[in-house]
C-alpha cells in the first residue's frame, strides 16, 4: 500500500492537480510545464526550469562522501603546505576514481 502511495503521488497528474493546489511544491516535471501550476506560483516553476536542467548534481554512487571527506583534507593540506595545483589535482582525481571501487572488491 505504501509503494501505491508514493507512485500515485509522484505521478504527474496528481503532482499538477490536487498536490499543487494544496499548495505542495510539486517535484514531477508535467506539473512545472502545466500553465495552471505556473499561473499560481508566478511562473516560477517556467522560470527556475531552465537553470535546474542545466545544473550538476553531486554524484550519489555509495563511495562519493567518502571521497567527498578525503577530497576536503587533500585540498585544505595543499593550500596550507602550498603544493603544486597539479599534484593535488592529480590526486583528487585518483580520489575519485578509487571512490568508485566497492570496498567488498577491493
Amino acid at each position: 500500500e505504501a509503494i501505491d502511495f508514493a507512485y500515485w503521488i509522484a505521478s504527474g497528474e496528481v503532482q499538477r492537480g490536487p498536490y499543487a493546489s494544496a499548495g505542495g511544491q510539486p517535484g514531477h516535471a508535467a506539473a512545472w510545464d502545466d500553465a495552471a501550476v505556473n499561473a499560481a506560483g508566478g511562473n516560477f516553476y517556467k522560470d527556475t526550469r531552465a537553470t535546474l536542467e542545466r545544473a550538476w548534481v553531486r554524484p550519489r554512487h555509495d563511495g562519493y562522501m567518502t571521497f567527498q571527506q578525503a577530497a576536503s583534507g587533500r585540498i585544505n593540506l595543499g593550500l596550507t603546505e602550498k603544493h603544486d595545483a597539479g599534484r593535488v589535482v592529480a590526486d583528487l582525481n585518483r580520489l575519485f576514481v578509487k571512490s568508485f571501487r566497492h570496498p567488498a572488491l577491493s
